[in-house]
């Protein structure tokens, strides 16, 4: 079987995956972006991504009270674990991109959603003025989601 032939069976058979295959996807993604945002990038800039902390800016900006950590820990994770694999899925499929470069792309899209649209709507500089930590958020953004792509890519082929 050619490679195009592989990609092309692969995104068919991806549209039949299970839900658990797809929340193992999330799950795998969300613990290596919480290994690379809690253990990796402190050791690089001293100090930890906390996408919770958005969460909770953008509760108090949009809505007028704190959520509280805990509660924007448990909206960080469901988005990990459950919507954003299904918003990769949609673009892989909208576009027939290969894993790499669908993973990529949803990666690159999730992080301008955080630092170009959540941040301003948090009170925060659009791309957090481009400091390092923009863009240790980025490599945060990119690993999860390529490990939610290779997992979902292994998973179709089963």
């Amino acid at each position: 079987m050619t490679q195009h032939h592989q990609h092309t069976d692969v995104l068919a058979r991806s549209g039949n995956l299970p839900l658990a295959a797809i929340l193992l996807a999330g799950l795998a993604g969300q613990a290596i972006f919480e290994i690379t945002a809690l253990v990796l990038i402190p050791a690089l800039l001293g100090m930890p991504l906390m996408p919770a902390a958005l969460v909770t800016a953008l509760s108090q900006s949009l809505l007028g009270f704190d959520v509280g950590m805990g509660a924007a820990w448990a909206v960080h994770l469901v988005a990990g674990i459950v919507a954003f694999p299904l918003g990769y899925l949609a673009l892989q499929r909208a576009t027939g991109l290969s894993w790499p470069a669908a993973g990529t792309l949803w990666g690159i899209v999730l992080w301008l959603l955080a630092q170009a649209v959540l941040a301003p709507l948090a009170g925060r500089p659009f791309m957090l003025g481009f400091v390092p930590y923009t863009w240790a958020s980025l490599g945060a953004h990119l690993a999860y989601t390529l490990v939610v792509a290779f997992a979902l890519a292994r998973l179709a082929r089963r």
